[in-house]
Order: structure tokens, then C-alpha cells, then sequence
């Protein structure tokens, strides 16, 4: 059903929707994490794999053979602590940064700036702890979106580098750079190199994968080949002389536990039942309900300048997709809303990637006043 709703602040969103979407992997390089958060009270974890074939002669070919697989894996929660704060760790279980197996990074990032829609530059900040070489580390990350090219870059510094957690090490400075092309809504071929430009020498690390977006799911896949052995900060700045990791990276979005989050919300007397509303400008907000696996009323008209809200009421994570992909939305959790203001005429198809028989329309009239005019074209 359609009808007016409660007024509240809008979400600033990623550098693209499908990164709020919890499916950074398509919209990065394997090394290089770019500026993605997770939105508020969401829990992503990360997955990632490398390996490497030892023994005589053997290559990545003697994996069914007789060569012998040595395995890096890297494991990564991410929580969303504000909307553009996130709290994470990182654990690496056969690390080689500081000569021992286990390597530790918690961490916390800030993206303050972060740009709605598909074209621009944002920015994130990171703060993290290595335990294995007892090293305070940081990175500086920037991010530009060009349509079909997305450019990478990072300033990376750590007190201790590369050395075990005594503190006997030196600080250091490490840049990094990468890009990705997107072949296809799903598809993208990326690659990055990083080089330590100040302190302890180090072999140039790189990394080149392919980035899937899987198929109406939230979740992404990468295979890739690199010569670093872990994913914080410090392994991804420097890599292993002469050797090759092969691998893969699978992210998995638990979108739902936001709701657990409102067990926490203080009782302030409000009433949170929809009710009308207007945006700043004085337009109407019309909400539409998800709910019961279908958009609301399904297709609706609206003046040009209306602010669209869906609401999530389903117990599961949806998205409000666009056909064409020049706008859309993160995977929204139970009771999370996302909003879109259509400032064009047009006919919007839009439907659920996860759920992909969920379609609906949004028509919007050249009419501000009546919303009456002829239908628009599609867009």
C-alpha cells in the first residue's frame, strides 16, 4: 500500500549501491579495500583464501599432483557502528608479516566522505593494531568511480613494520594504487601494486582477480593471484619475493541482525507509526511498504520531485534495484528504509536482486501539481 510516512534523516550512502549492498568485492581490487562501510548495526564477514604449491618443481598445476598446498587463509568481521563508522578484525592464521603464524588487526574505519549514486570520489580513513609486529597502522583511502573504470588509491603508515611485536622495528610508509573495469553488471577485472617509499625495503606487492557479483544474491567472489599472504594493512603493503599466491575471496552480509539493534533503542514517547509528511522542500514523502515478498501496491504515479521511501517489513533483506542501474539502494534489513528523490520524468522499472520475481514501477509525471500527465517514457 501506498500512503504518506514518518519523516527521517537520509542515509548517506556509499561511492556505489552495490557496495552498501554488502558486495565490495566487485567494486574493488583484491589488496586494495577502498573506502566501502558497512551501513549501521550491519555484520559483513570476509573470507579470504590464497595458496601456494611447494615441493621440488611443483607449480599451481601439481595441486591434483604431487604437490604439496601451503594455505593463507584471512578471516574479516566488519560491524556497523554508525552509519559511516565501521569496528572490524582481521585474522591471518599462517601470516609471514612479522615471522610468526598468527597475525591480528583490529581496526576501526571512517568514511566521511562517501557519494551517492554512480560517479564520484570518496574518501575513508583507517585505524588499526597488528598484533603480530606490534605496530600502530593506518591508511588513507581515496576512491573515484568514472562509469566503466574505478581508480583505487592509499597512503599507508605503521610504526612498526613488518617486525615482530618486541618493537624493534622501524616505521614505515607504503602507497598504493589499483583499478577495476567492470565488463558487466556482475563482472569486473581488477589489479593493484602497493611499494614501501619509506623504511625497511620490501618486494613490490600486487594482486590481479576477477570480481563476481553473484546473481541475486548479496554476496561476491573473487579469484585472484598475488603475492602477499594476508589482508590487513601491513601484508597487503609488502610481497614475497618470487612466489605467487593464487586464491579467492567470498563475502557474506548478515543484514539482518540490524534489527537486534532496536532491542537497545531508549523508549522517548514517540509515536513511530507512519503518518504524513513533507521533505525539506515542502514535497510530499510517499512511503511504499515491503512486505510479503512484493513492493507495496506494486507500480505507482508520482509528480516529478517526490521523494520515494520504501520501508522494509519482510523478516528478510531486500533491495530496490533499478533496471537500468543509475541509482538504487543497499540490501535494506528488516525495519531499515531506504529513500530516492525522482527529479526526472520518467518510467523507473525497478525490482529485488535477491528476490527477483519482486518487480515494480515508479512513473513519474512532468506535473508537479497533479502528476496527471501523459506517461512518460521508460528510463
Amino acid at each position: 500500500m501506498n500512503r504518506p510516512g514518518v519523516p527521517i534523516a537520509v542515509t548517506i550512502l556509499s561511492l556505489l549501491p552495490c557496495q552498501v549492498a554488502a558486495q565490495p568485492v566487485t567494486e574493488r581490487s583484491p589488496n586494495l579495500e577502498g573506502t566501502w562501510v558497512t551501513s549501521h548495526r550491519n555484520l559483513h564477514f570476509t573470507f579470504s583464501h590464497r595458496f601456494e604449491v611447494v615441493g621440488g618443481d611443483a607449480d599451481v598445476s601439481d595441486i591434483f599432483g604431487d604437490g604439496k598446498i601451503v594455505n593463507y587463509p584471512t578471516f574479516a568481521f566488519t560491524y556497523g557502528l554508525l552509519d559511516d563508522v565501521n569496528l572490524g578484525v582481521r585474522y591471518s592464521s599462517n601470516s609471514t608479516i612479522a615471522g610468526g603464524p598468527n597475525e591480528w588487526q583490529p581496526y576501526l574505519k571512517w568514511a566521511p566522505v562517501r557519494v551517492s549514486g554512480n560517479r564520484g570520489v570518496s574518501v575513508a580513513v583507517t585505524t588499526a593494531w597488528n598484533g603480530a609486529a606490534g605496530s600502530l597502522d593506518g591508511e588513507l583511502g581515496a576512491q573515484a568511480d568514472l562509469g566503466r573504470l574505478g581508480v583505487l588509491g592509499a597512503i599507508r603508515a605503521f610504526t612498526d613494520a613488518f617486525d615482530p611485536a618486541s618493537g624493534s622495528g622501524e616505521s614505515a610508509l607504503a602507497i598504493g594504487g589499483g583499478a577495476l573495469v567492470r565488463l558487466t553488471r556482475h563482472v569486473s577485472l581488477a589489479a593493484d601494486l602497493a611499494e614501501t617509499v619509506a623504511g625497511p625495503d620490501g618486494e613490490t606487492a600486487w594482486s590481479a582477480g576477477l570480481q563476481i557479483g553473484i546473481p541475486y544474491t548479496p554476496h561476491t567472489l573473487s579469484l585472484l593471484a598475488t603475492n602477499v599472504t594476508s589482508g590487513t594493512i601491513q601484508g597487503a603493503s609488502r610481497g614475497a619475493p618470487g612466489t605467487v599466491y593464487w586464491g579467492f575471496e567470498f563475502t557474506v552480509p548478515f543484514s539482518g541482525i540490524a534489527r537486534w539493534g532496536d532491542v537497545l533503542e531508549p523508549f522517548d514517547g514517540e509515536d513511530h507509526r507512519p503518518r504524513a509528511a513533507v521533505d525539506e522542500a515542502g514535497r510530499a514523502v510517499v512511503e511504499i511498504d515491503i512486505s510479503n515478498f512484493s513492493f507495496g501496491g506494486g507500480d505507482m504515479r508520482i509528480p516529478v520531485g517526490t521523494t520515494v521511501r520504501w520501508v522494509n517489513r519482510d523478516p528478510v533483506g531486500h533491495t530496490v534495484t533499478p533496471d537500468d542501474g543509475d541509482w538504487g539502494s543497499p540490501l535494506i534489513g528488516p525495519g531499515e528504509v531506504f529513500e530516492h528523490t525522482f527529479s526526472e520524468p520518467g518510467r523507473y522499472p525497478y525490482h529485488c536482486i535477491p528476490h527477483p520475481t519482486m518487480e515494480a514501477h515508479v512513473v513519474v509525471s512532468a506535473d508537479e501539481s497533479t502528476g496527471s500527465n501523459d506517461a512518460p517514457e521508460e528510463r
